[in-house]
């Protein structure tokens, strides 16, 4: 009979005669421990089939963790507690993750980005933050999907309106600083976008802080504030104009300066901006998202008005979802208003009054379907506006338009189209491609009602009012 050859394994241990192998049975499970110790690297197209973009453009990280469980990609299933071990979770908290509401703990969606190589990209967060403001160049074309990284990592689009960064800056007004001079300029473009709204504006604007960003990067230490808050101005002003690409990286730009300059109400702002961008294009759960992050990715105490505009628009992204606690944010809204005149208020959020407390109400009870009570809150808004600012005509055309809205919903058509008339001649004193898409939209709610007189009338205004040029379509 042949002499059985002993075998050691590498760790000294002698192998049975029926194991064929390299390893004794300690070393193989430790290897199969091994080998699910860390996620496998998977391919880009992994990332790119529809269920995982699907997820992905959910802004839910616990939809994404059960599609990667059982992405077709694995040979089966990965359990929940394999990937819990992964993420440093155990089974029961993964489980809570995947199946309750959407995370919001930014360090947390940061390490389980990491820890599965999620590529930056596709992700609704960023992953890291630029160390300094990098020299502008020409926009570049982004991918079709709407991603949140798009929104808040501008990548050094500051969106010159050339194909060449501008060659020279800008300096400071009659002796003040650029800074000083930044802030003259928000203040004067507030008071213009109120009367005249965002079309006509737009350009200059941008022109200007194209070239204050040759200016900014030569000497940070002077104008660099004042950059972001126009940054954020030229973004209101682009999503006025309903120009949504070049909105979403001013305001990118603007959280970007804001975490620069250490300004938490400004990031807070600017993310609040494009909660509103995603409420207007009627992506709520996205819009929704934004606005959360808003309170949780600023650390810093917030002011009274800032975070009374922070709850305008989380209460707006709840409306649009026929969510009810719309109702609890918009009382916290207005605790929040009741506390202001208690500290010294940032000049971007100076829009923020009784007026648009009162609007902003109107049109969450509207998205609520609770028109009794959007009439009375828009109302309110436009005696307000009769009071205290009676040159708003932008917001004038805008809060009748809601109310005609309103009229209409109630099956008041005639004065649904009484008071669209109205808002649809005011209109044209201003240029706002946004209030007009809220009018197109009044104008094609009347399609039932084509036959009735007072819908043809309003109906044959609009069409020469458009076409007119007028107002921009």
């Amino acid at each position: 009979m042949a002499q059985h050859q002993v075998r050691h394994c590498a760790c000294g241990t002698r192998l049975a005669r029926d194991n064929h192998g390299e390893r004794c049975a300690t070393c193989q499970r430790k290897a199969a421990v091994a080998a699910v110790a860390h996620p496998p690297i998977v391919p880009q197209d992994f990332w790119e089939a529809e269920r995982m973009r699907e997820a992905l453009d959910a802004w839910h990280m616990g939809h994404v963790f059960y599609v990667y469980r059982t992405h077709p990609w694995h040979r089966q299933p990965i359990s929940q507690e394999t990937l819990a071990g992964w993420l440093g979770l155990t089974q029961a908290q993964l489980s809570r993750v995947e199946n309750g509401k959407s995370p919001q703990d930014l360090a947390k969606l940061m390490s389980w980005a990491h820890t599965l190589a999620i590529p930056e990209p596709l992700l609704w967060f960023r992953l890291h933050r630029r160390p300094s403001i990098p020299a502008p160049r020409a926009p570049e074309e982004r991918p079709a999907r709407k991603v949140l990284l798009d929104m808040v990592a501008p990548g050094s689009n500051w969106l010159p309106l050339s194909n060449d960064a501008p060659e020279y800056g800008v300096s400071g007004f009659n002796g003040m600083s650029l800074q000083e001079s930044g802030e003259h300029l928000l203040r004067t473009f507030l008071h213009l976008d109120d009367e005249l709204g965002g079309d006509s504006l737009y350009v200059p604007l941008t022109k200007y802080v194209a070239r204050m960003a040759v200016s900014v990067r030569a000497n940070p230490r002077d104008g660099l504030a004042a950059f972001g808050q126009l940054n954020q101005m030229v973004g209101w002003l682009a999503l006025d104009a309903s120009k949504h690409a070049h909105a979403k990286r001013y305001l990118a730009t603007a959280v970007e300066v804001g975490h620069e300059v250490a300004d938490a109400g400004l990031v807070a702002s600017a993310l609040g901006y494009m909660s509103l961008q995603e409420t207007y294009r009627g992506r709520s759960v996205p819009a929704r998202s934004l606005a959360q992050m808003a309170f949780a990715a600023t650390s810093d105490r917030l002011t009274p008005l800032t975070r009374t505009a922070m709850g305008a628009r989380l209460a707006r992204a709840h409306a649009k979802l026929g969510d009810e606690e719309c109702l609890r944010v918009l009382e916290t809204m207005e605790a929040d208003f009741g506390e202001a005149g208690q500290e010294q208020e940032p000049l971007y959020v100076s829009y923020v009054d009784a007026v648009e407390i009162a609007a902003q109400r109107g049109a969450c009870y509207l998205d609520l379907g609770m028109t009794e009570e959007a009439v009375g809150a828009l109302t309110e808004a436009l005696a307000l506006l009769g009071t205290n600012a009676p040159n708003r005509a932008r917001d004038r055309v805008h809060y009748m338009s809601r109310l005609a809205k309103c009229h209409l919903l109630d099956g008041e058509v005639e004065r649904a189209c009484q008071v669209g008339h109205d808002a649809l001649a005011l209109s044209q004193t201003i240029g706002s491609a946004r209030i007009t898409e809220r009018l197109g939209e009044f104008n094609d709610a009347l399609s039932p009602f084509g036959r009735l007189p007072y819908v043809q009338e309003f109906r044959e205004l609009y069409r020469l009012v458009t076409a007119e040029g007028t107002v921009a379509p």
